[in-house]
């Protein structure tokens, strides 16, 4: 039986704000609570009492509740965020290794820098790995001032997780990040199935069921930002040979599209 209970809670129009539970203390760590009153309200229901604060990076739909949190909640010990990202109300930065815990449960932190310069991920109990705005269900972030060879790093990085980790992203894009996987690889039929998948499950955010988590092993079949080594991807970046390049490829394709 697992030791960790992942709880998430829709925000904003299209956000995920997380509850990780460890079920021995039942303490609490939250990810990205932008809406402290849901996040709070969630705790309140499962139990829990919010330790930690797990910050995946500085935008403000991100870390934007950070301090109200804070204030309205006296049992937070402390405020996660990446190195160097300037996280509203940090209080411990974090980066590649580092390792806490969330009453009995391991996080390790996983430094992915792209999408802003301090950008993490955490992995949570073997188990578990929440990435923000780095790596979403069949796409990922916008690069912003991070370089094509980041992006591909931290991808890589993340995709070295076991296959049966549960990936928990940051936003539901998934509907429409699956269009574009079929258009990039038409002839992958996961890909058509993901779509139609995604299409029939529909955001919490608007009463459906919502496409988390998905796994690492999914990502590499269905995600095209996981797949620039696939000889259907390398063809469709004009069988360019150098990785990095092919994911800037890629992220013009989908920004084109």
């Amino acid at each position: 039986m697992s030791g960790v209970k992942v709880v998430p809670v829709p925000a904003l129009s299209d956000n995920y704000m997380y509850l990780i539970i460890d079920l021995t203390t039942k303490k609490a760590g939250v990810i990205d609570p932008v809406d402290p009153a849901a996040i709070q309200q969630a705790a309140s229901k499962h139990n829990a009492t919010i330790d930690c604060i797990l910050t995946t990076h500085s935008h403000w739909d991100h870390d934007g509740g950070n301090q109200k949190l804070v204030s309205e909640c006296p049992s937070i010990q402390t405020v996660y965020g990446g190195k160097g990202d300037g996280v509203s109300a940090v209080t411990k930065e974090v980066g590649e290794s580092d390792v806490f815990y969330i009453g009995d449960t391991k996080v390790s932190v996983l430094f992915t820098p792209c999408h802003t310069q301090g950008h993490v991920c955490y992995y949570v109990g073997e188990e578990h790995v929440f990435t923000g705005d780095t790596l979403f269900v069949s796409g990922c972030g916008n690069f912003n001032t991070g370089t094509p060879r980041q992006m591909m790093e931290a991808i890589d990085k993340i995709l070295m997780l076991p296959d049966e980790t549960q990936v928990w992203v940051g936003h539901e894009y998934t509907a429409n990040n699956c269009r574009f996987a079929t258009f990039a690889d038409p002839d992958n039929k996961h890909m058509e199935e993901r779509l139609n998948w995604a299409l029939s499950k529909k955001a919490i955010h608007g009463g459906g069921t919502g496409t988390i988590p998905s796994t690492i092993g999914k990502e590499k079949m269905c995600n095209p930002f996981c797949r620039i080594d696939d000889p259907r991807m390398i063809e469709f970046c004009g069988f360019c040979t150098d990785r990095s390049e092919r994911m800037r490829l890629v992220r013009k394709g989908k920004d084109d599209w």
